[in-house]
């Protein structure tokens, strides 16, 4: 397969994907983005999160994560709260508004997993990780 095959197809893929989520996203009539999205998944899943952490784990800009964080905050999706390991910095919690949202993205999640799936083997999907894992490597 040629470079650009393989650029393009990747671009493809991604390109499907966010075109799906912002679909899904209007569907629960949320005024948010699928990047906002992305900060409170790790917002839930990470124990203690500043908004360090989110600009470290999405490699953005500490502007930009601050901007995310106060559409969140506006919209009583996530809250503040000190942070109990250093008293300069706080930490970030989803609140019930935004774990309803993300209990209603997993099921949608869910599904879109499994039709993006369709047809592809175990050892298909283990060997595309691979893959990506590596070609993401390559680029950091």
């Amino acid at each position: 397969m040629s470079e650009s095959k393989s650029l393009e197809s990747v671009f493809h893929l991604v390109h499907m994907l966010k075109r799906h989520m912002h679909e899904h996203i209007e569907q629960l009539d949320l005024s948010i983005t699928p990047m906002h999205m992305r900060v409170l998944k790790i917002i839930k899943k990470k124990q203690i999160c500043t908004a360090v952490d989110i600009a470290h784990f999405l490699n953005r800009d500490k502007a930009q994560v601050t901007r995310l964080l106060n559409e969140l905050i506006k919209q009583s999706l996530i809250e503040k709260v000190p942070n109990p390991e250093d008293k300069r910095s706080q930490c970030l919690l989803v609140t019930s508004e935004g774990a309803e949202i993300l209990a209603n993205l997993a099921i949608i999640d869910g599904q879109m997993n499994e039709r993006m799936m369709k047809g592809i083997s175990n050892e298909e999907l283990k060997e595309f990780e691979r893959i990506t894992g590596l070609m993401a490597e390559n680029l950091a």
